[in-house]
């Protein structure tokens, strides 16, 4: 399928569109404007799954579709390979990068270590706006759930982790945990497009529990509600994602201790 097609010519997306600042008479946009606006608008595409793993990102093409020449495109897409969106092949064409079946224990694994201690240490840090905040959460993405945005459910869910993590009162644990679920978006937005129809309020009970667990300052169930928000994803993406590469492969084994 077409590059243009598989976006739906929506490049660069409205959400990068609106951050631009309106032009008049000759008025030129700053250096390096160009190169900005090619990433949000592909790392968004790529984030949201219009753009699939695998999909070749021609520079001439992306060019074209962003009004732009191929300098910033080339600016942008070697931004997206740090992050590891993006994957320059040897013959220097760039692909959106391929789920690596290693890569995703790895992620699941940091994911579960994290969920797990942000929540242990926000049961014992946790300031009461903190605690009202993490409810408001809820409250929000609950009455958002029955919306089926999926990128809005995908950041509710990354926003919620963090907030955990911010009570729990280190910033080295703040930065991770906003990192590996940066890293994972893809997944979660693999996760809920495979839920599909059976997406419902009963997806939020653990989330619920962890706040519970928080304002009773109790980290060992704190912990507990974590690890089972977790291997929610994980059992969801061994069953239905991920069945033949992963045939046999026990995910929630490889977080468990030995």
């Amino acid at each position: 399928m077409a590059l243009a097609k598989q976006i739906e010519s929506r490049l660069p997306s409205p959400a990068v569109a609106a951050k631009r600042p309106a032009r008049s008479g000759s008025t030129k946009p700053g250096r390096g404007f160009g190169a900005a606006a090619v990433y949000e608008g592909l790392r968004e595409d790529i984030l949201s799954l219009r753009l699939q793993p695998g999909t070749l990102l021609d520079e001439t093409e992306l060019a074209g579709l962003f009004k732009v020449s191929r300098s910033p495109v080339r600016e942008a897409l070697i931004r997206l390979s740090g992050e590891g969106l993006v994957q320059t092949l040897r013959n220097r064409s760039s692909i959106v990068a391929p789920f690596d079946v290693a890569m995703i224990q790895s992620h699941l694994n940091a994911l579960v270590l994290m969920y797990c201690l942000t929540a242990r240490l926000a049961a014992a840090n946790r300031t009461p706006g903190q605690l009202d905040e993490l409810r408001r959460m809820v409250r929000t993405h609950r009455a958002e759930m029955k919306q089926g945005d999926r990128a809005k459910l995908v950041a509710n869910n990354r926003n919620f982790h963090v907030a955990i993590a911010v009570a729990g009162g280190n910033p080295i644990f703040v930065s991770w945990m906003a990192t590996v679920l940066d890293q994972g978006q893809r997944l979660m937005g693999l996760y809920l497009e495979d839920v599909g129809a059976k997406r419902s309020d009963a997806m939020l009970d653990e989330h619920v529990a962890i706040v519970e667990a928080i304002a009773a300052a109790d980290p060992d169930a704190a912990e507990k509600a974590a690890r089972d928000d977790a291997m929610i994803l994980f059992d969801q993406l061994q069953r239905h994602l991920f069945k033949d590469q992963l045939r046999g492969a026990d995910l929630g084994a490889l977080t468990r201790t030995r």
